[in-house]
């Protein structure tokens, strides 16, 4: 049976805050929904961390697609629960800093970001422009626009911020359910698009579809 968003999102709010296993569940819905959209063999979640070299140190990336002992896709996994004044500053630093990292060595590499935010705790910035997750999401977008020629280091290529609140029931914590959904599905035929105009063998073939001319 598939994995349920609004299951992963219930099964990390009850776990402990050091559990290292919190977004195993989120990693395995990716998954699922990149093998549903055509691409398996995408490695992480339960099985572990797949271990990238980047230009500086080597990073251990949540999810990633291997192709001949290259990585070609790279996913990170994220949850903001708490403190989002104090924790949002430093999650944008640190994903252009891993992006760019990995990117010096591998410039052609697909690059995608998951991040779980509850809004639950959210507030209204100190300079009144707006909460700390709009402003979040706001900088996301900004980031998340690494097309060809575009190609600078510190981008990526997508993004996706599932919006909670953790004080509602497990069930109903997602907000706007189906644009959620919608967004998820954007998100994930996004990075396939990506990859395969840099990797067009990795292309599914269509039912149909005639034979490409060689």
């Amino acid at each position: 049976m598939p994995t349920n968003l609004s299951d992963v999102v219930d099964d990390l709010l009850g776990r402990r805050t050091q559990d290292s296993g919190r977004l195993n569940l989120l990693a395995t819905y990716c998954i699922e929904a990149f093998s549903t959209l055509g691409l398996h063999g995408v490695r992480g979640g339960k099985a572990d961390e797949v271990g990238i070299r980047g230009l500086g140190r080597q990073k251990d990336w949540d999810l990633a697609f291997v192709l001949a002992g290259k990585p070609r896709l790279l996913v990170s996994l994220k949850s903001i629960l708490r403190n989002l004044a104090g924790t949002v500053p430093n999650r944008l630093d640190d994903l252009m800093g891993e992006a760019a990292n990995v990117q010096q060595l591998s410039p052609e590499i697909v690059i995608g970001y998951v991040v779980i935010m509850d809004e639950a705790e959210d507030t209204v910035r100190r300079d009144g422009k707006g909460t700390w997750s709009d402003h979040f999401e706001s900088n996301l977008k900004k980031i998340a626009i690494r097309r060809a020629p575009l190609w600078n280091q510190g981008l990526i290529e997508g993004a996706w911020l599932i919006r909670i609140n953790s004080r509602k029931p497990p069930g109903q914590r997602i907000a706007n359910t189906v644009d959620m959904d919608a967004r998820g599905t954007s998100f994930f035929q996004a990075l396939l698009d990506e990859l395969y105009l840099r990797e067009p063998t990795l292309r599914p073939i269509q039912a149909g579809a005639p034979p490409e001319a060689h």
